[in-house]
């Protein structure tokens, strides 16, 4: 059994002989503060019983144990009733990346990918997530959570916003990330002038949809600018993994907030951003990006990892 276990929602599949088969969904929000019972009960409806699992989860794990960083949900690998492993999900992405079909990777600039090469995973979802992988072993991390640095001085006046409403403390998923769309939104309208019906929808929506609202009016100047802004933010971000981890198995972008920004990832802020870095802009050009379009990833690395597993036992 494979699964991702995200902020928003859980796919779970039974994978065999390379092939993932009984793909389901649920919504994060049906499973309560523990995921264990809802997925021992669907392995119990499955037409073979599965003899080992891996969960990819959005948050840190400890000890096989985790608690997801934007969600109250809870796992425990021991009780999942069979060899389990739990890895955060930036984790098995990184395992993911080159079994995804080649129809669902666009290139997003630089050079080829170099084999053998640091590849820098980084998860753009509900959260902001981020891990390295060279050859099979991953190191996966909270690099999401690190410090905000803005670019100019209009970063600079959203990071004093966001500050305002973090305890002080800000980090690059406060700018970039699904949960991220709506004070950012709510920053960019105090630097545009804005339509009153956009205000009064930003009120009355709840914040999972917030990203939506931004992304579904291009042509509004505040939802321009808070997409500018998650962009740029964004590039910055990759721009940093990549050189600072010499990146040339590539960085690659996923997650469905990713996928969501395909249309301006190729060119514009995102692009600026990952390329501009003075001295060091060359060498930045010369980082291969790539974006997965695969919301199967996860399973896919996951897949891996329990592979692993069962020959282990």
């Amino acid at each position: 059994m494979v699964a991702d276990l995200g902020g928003t929602s859980l796919r779970v599949a039974l994978e065999h002989k390379g092939e993932l088969r009984g793909i389901a969904h649920a919504r994060a929000e049906d499973l309560g503060t523990d995921a264990a019972p809802w997925l021992r009960a669907w392995m119990q409806a499955q037409p073979v019983r599965a003899q080992a699992a891996t969960v990819a989860v959005a948050g840190p794990v400890a000890d096989d144990e985790v608690r997801l960083t934007n969600s109250p949900i809870g796992l425990r690998a021991a009780d999942l009733g069979l060899p389990a492993r739990l890895v955060n999900d930036l984790h098995a992405a990184a395992m993911g990346v080159d079994r995804v079909p080649p129809e669902l990777v666009r290139d997003l600039g630089g050079p080829a990918l170099q084999p053998g090469g640091v590849i820098a995973v980084l998860g753009l979802g509900t959260g902001l997530g981020e891990a390295l992988r060279l050859g099979n072993t991953v190191l996966p991390g909270e690099g999401g959570h690190a410090s905000f640095a803005p670019a100019d001085a209009q970063q600079a006046r959203l990071l004093a916003f966001l500050a305002a409403r973090n305890d002080g403390y800000v980090d690059w998923e406060h700018a970039a990330s699904g949960r991220a769309m709506g004070p950012v939104l709510d920053f960019a309208l105090t630097e545009v002038a804005a339509p009153a019906w956009l205000r009064q929808v930003r009120a009355a929506l709840p914040e999972h949809e917030l990203g939506p609202l931004v992304l579904g009016h291009p042509g509004e100047p505040a939802c321009a600018l808070a997409r500018e802004l998650v962009l740029s933010t964004l590039g910055r971000e990759a721009g940093n993994m990549a050189l600072r981890h010499l990146a040339t198995g590539g960085l690659w972008l996923v997650g469905g907030l990713a996928a969501k920004l395909s249309p301006w990832l190729p060119g514009g802020a995102f692009h600026d951003a990952f390329e501009t870095r003075g001295r060091f802009s060359e060498l930045a050009r010369r980082m291969p990006r790539r974006l997965v379009l695969d919301d199967l990833v996860g399973l896919r690395g996951a897949a891996v990892i329990a592979r692993v597993l069962l020959e282990q036992r």
